[in-house]
């Protein structure tokens, strides 16, 4: 056998290993920042408020060019219902700014949850305007630090339709049309009938649900030379509520509803984690391809 060329396809075939290796981002910092557009209700008089001027999502979404203008943290609406009680509202939670790891890596690891922006919805009893509808834009800012530090770039935005169904409290007969079905029981409709929010989850996101939670999932890949050799999916996860993911809101669409107590402030609870599986260039395939010619025509020489 000739084991001069034997070395060298090995040690051809270790490079192409090293150069394959040598790109994946094991470490990040994060900021995930979120806020409503484009709202409706019954009477057009929502209140939005809560602007954050100084995060991240005003800077970079508007770049983008997604909206004009800032986005509210907050919507508010309906006169309260009885005294001492607040008005209905969903709320976003303040940006999120951490560090996180690639915890899954070509399917062998456990995801590792970092903490994400929340959602909550005060579910008050209100009278007049209710919600009827808005845009939600979850922004997730990544900063690769290992093995090297590269420029700030943007996952793909979460977009998502969200759907609001004020319903009545005390339905005739004490039916409600969610959740348990009496009010007064025990259960979520414990206080009053349990309001329902849709999120209408856009295209290139799936989902499933796992022991009631729902688990989102969408991938991308680093647009800049030498980080392209990896595709990371990044997995986001809400809990907290109670889930109905057999809402129908057309062919073209999927969605998920979130039940909400009444008399209560109710959280939706997020975190993400952050995957990658390699990415096969049509280069490094060549090489491979080559060396296993190479491998052939040693082995009938031998």
């Amino acid at each position: 056998m000739n084991k001069f060329k034997l070395t060298c396809l090995a040690a051809g075939l270790s490079v192409a290993s090293i150069s394959a290796n040598a790109f994946l981002i094991t470490d990040w910092t994060y900021l995930n920042d979120a806020g409503f557009d484009q709202w409706t209700s019954s009477t057009d008089s929502i209140d939005p408020s809560g602007i954050d001027a100084t995060g991240a999502t005003l800077d970079v979404f508007d770049v983008e060019d997604l909206f004009g203008g800032e986005l509210p943290k907050t919507l508010t609406w309906g006169a309260p219902y009885g005294s001492g009680n607040p008005r209905s509202a969903l709320e976003i939670g303040e940006a999120q700014s951490d560090s996180v790891t690639t915890s899954v890596v070509d399917g062998v690891g456990t995801l590792d949850f970092a903490t994400g922006t929340g959602l909550t919805h005060e579910n008050w009893g209100v009278t007049g305007d209710t919600l009827v509808a808005a845009t939600l834009f979850d922004g997730l800012f990544l900063t690769p630090t290992a093995p090297v530090v590269g420029p700030e770039l943007i996952a793909p935005v979460l977009q998502f339709a969200v759907i609001f169904e004020e319903t009545y409290n005390t339905p005739t007969g004490g039916v409600c049309k969610y959740g348990d079905t009496l009010v007064g029981e025990e259960g979520i409709n414990v206080a009053g009938c349990s309001d329902l929010f849709t999120l209408v989850l856009g295209p290139d996101v799936t989902y499933q649900v796992v022991d009631g939670d729902i688990y989102l999932t969408n991938s991308f890949t680093i647009p800049f030379d030498g980080y392209n050799e990896y595709e990371y999916t990044l997995t986001t996860r809400l809990q907290g509520l109670t889930v109905l993911d057999d809402i129908d809101c057309g062919d073209a669409a999927t969605c998920i509803g979130f039940l909400t107590e009444e008399q209560k402030t109710n959280e939706l609870q997020a975190g993400f984690a952050i995957s990658a599986a390699r990415v096969p260039e049509p280069g490094t395939l060549a090489i491979f391809g080559l060396g296993l010619l190479g491998l052939a025509s040693i082995r009938r020489r031998a």
